[in-house]
């Protein structure tokens, strides 16, 4: 995918709009605002196949520009949220390949919609940039209610336990709905969440290794260790200090090895 994009970047990336979350910002500040004084504003931006083909056709793009919350005071926290996520993406990835970002989520939800006559707004596309900031910042901790500290992997687990419930919800082909949406999360970080799973088994199986060693050896050898190494035991020198190690070297198995050999083997 990187290396695709790098050479999208090359052809297309003269084309990149530079502060593009600043626009965004900007915007939704203003639909809440007229949300605010004028209810129901925001109805006229979602994307509706029905009037979309009576000949509102802004709405193939303005449904992105609606906050994920409307009243007062969740409306200002989700425009400043997507501001905090947006600012630190695009520092991070640059900017064209931050708008393929947004324009795959985009180019997914509003096919997915008009096929299937499902009104759309921009909920989904946030969740989808929430998700890969909390995979490349997880431990980056935010305040919830201003006085409750919590990492945001924790909040992601959250809203990926959401969007199980709403595919859930939602009936007949709809539910591919929320999964289409964040397709962009999947297209961009599908590497990095096959390595989070390997790392997980393998970490899992090293444990459970582990465990069976530490019971097999206490059933076996009780109050015998043994370096592997040199075959010095415990029972040959009771001052011995032994540990166990389980590198690569080692297989990933559970190996004791003197001190002496526990550096150098």
């Amino acid at each position: 995918m990187d290396r695709m994009l790098a050479r999208l970047e090359r052809r297309w990336g003269r084309y990149a709009i530079s502060g593009l979350t600043y626009y965004l910002v900007a915007a939704q500040g203003l639909v809440l605002v007229l949300e605010l004084g004028k209810p129901g504003f925001s109805q006229l931006l979602v994307m509706d196949r029905e009037r979309i083909l009576a000949g509102e056709l802004w709405r193939l793009f303005t449904y992105v520009l609606i906050p994920a919350s409307v009243s007062p005071l969740w409306g200002l926290f989700a425009v400043y949220w997507l501001y905090i996520m947006g600012t630190n993406l695009e520092a991070q990835w640059g900017h064209f390949k931050y708008q393929v970002f947004w324009l795959l989520g985009m180019v997914f939800t509003t096919t997915f919609a008009l096929l299937l006559g499902i009104p759309a707004t921009g909920t989904y596309l946030v969740m989808a940039l929430f998700l890969a900031f909390a995979t490349l910042w997880p431990e980056y901790t935010i305040l919830v209610f201003f006085i409750l500290p919590i990492k945001v992997k924790w909040l992601a687990l959250l809203d990926v336990l959401a969007l199980a419930a709403e595919v859930g919800r939602l009936p007949g082909e709809a539910k591919l709905m929320p999964v289409l949406a964040v397709a962009n999360y999947l297209v961009f970080f599908a590497p990095e969440l096959v390595d989070m799973v390997r790392r997980y088994v393998r970490q899992a199986r090293r444990s459970k290794e582990f465990t069976r060693f530490k019971v097999e050896a206490s059933d076996t050898r009780p109050g015998v260790r043994q370096c592997k190494a040199c075959g010095l035991s415990s029972a040959q020198d009771p001052r011995a200090e032994f540990r166990i190690c389980i590198c690569e070297k080692c297989g990933g198995k559970p190996t004791e090895f003197c001190m002496q050999h526990i550096g150098n083997h």
